[in-house]
């Protein structure tokens, strides 16, 4: 009975040190700077906005799409601020009145990520379409988001236009 606690108790230890090791991973992941290309960002689409990759595949708010590391960039939120005053910059944040005006406490729940649009991308909401080949800046719970080994076939990025996924 004594060893059945025992590999109880390891097991539970096991688990808790794996959990801590993924969330450790997570958040290393969404620091700010260039995605990690040997990564795949899940990343959830905000409400408001459609992308349409390559193939036709619509994606919509609330869905989650898949983006090469290589594609993205986490910016910082300083950067951010210091920016916003810029039109090009503005034109090309999808959902920046969500972030202009959070609390400074609640930003840290937030990942502001730039991403790389391919040609033959096309992502609308909030009165704007940005089609690749461009950028567009997005601001996303990093509750929400996901980094995991990018096992896709870069040929298959390419017929995806870098932007791929399925419904939550």
């Amino acid at each position: 009975m004594k060893f059945l606690r025992l590999c109880s108790a390891a097991l539970v230890l096991l688990l808790g040190a794996v959990i801590a090791h993924a969330q450790g991973f997570q958040n290393e992941s969404f620091t700010p700077g260039a995605g990690k290309p040997e990564l795949q960002y899940h990343i959830l689409v905000p409400e408001g906005v459609t992308i349409t990759n390559k193939k036709g595949e619509v994606f919509k708010g609330g869905q989650i799409v898949m983006v090469p590391g290589a594609n993205v960039t986490i910016l910082e939120s300083a950067y951010v601020k210091e920016h916003m005053k810029d039109p090009a910059f503005q034109s090309s944040f999808m959902n920046e009145k969500q972030y202009v005006g959070m609390p400074e406490e609640r930003v840290q729940d937030y990942a502001i990520v730039s991403i790389k649009v391919r040609e033959g991308v096309t992502i609308e909401g909030f009165g704007k379409t940005i089609k690749g080949p461009s950028s567009v800046t997005l601001i996303a719970k990093k509750a929400e988001m996901e980094a995991m080994p990018d096992t896709t076939p870069p040929e298959s990025w390419n017929t995806m236009g870098g932007l791929g996924g399925w419904n939550k």
